[in-house]
């Protein structure tokens, strides 16, 4: 039989990765007037910027577009964005295609798909899960009849 060390304090990365991430916590990232692929920050500002990712704790976006954005909490003002997950979205005029959000207040929201537990403001979504449900009740309805 071998033996296996089974030592109490678990993996030693363990440690490495909690510090790694109370730094990144507090790490501030500003973008301006650029092109980057991915930025991960505790708090990200993007200005007239464009990037592919953005993860963070809290993010500010101004003119400026991203691929995706997690974030805790997400305030944008004339930004674009393919896909938001956010606890909190913050917004004056964005166009996205999806919104994942806990919370979302704004004055010009356009989206094509908008998932929201508190929606206030002046939102407009192409489908929501309501509508989303509606039409595959009736596409199974179609099949089942044909």
């Amino acid at each position: 039989m071998t033996d296996h060390d089974n030592r109490s304090d678990g993996n030693p990365l363990d440690e490495y990765a909690a510090q790694a991430s109370e730094e990144l916590g507090s790490r501030s990232t500003d973008v301006s007037n650029a092109s980057v692929g991915h930025v991960e920050s505790g708090q990200v500002s993007m200005r007239e910027s464009f990037a592919q990712s953005v993860r963070a704790s809290a993010a500010y976006l101004e003119d400026a577009a991203a691929g995706i954005v997690q974030a805790g909490s997400l305030e944008a003002q004339d930004a674009a964005m393919g896909v938001v997950m956010a606890g909190e979205v913050r917004a004056n005029t964005i166009n996205s295609g999806v919104v994942a959000a806990r919370e979302l207040k704004g004055d010009e929201i356009h989206t094509g798909l908008l998932f929201a537990v508190n929606v206030r403001g002046d939102v407009h979504s192409t489908i929501s899960p309501l509508v989303g449900l509606a039409i595959g009740a009736g596409f199974a309805a179609t099949i089942v009849a044909a």
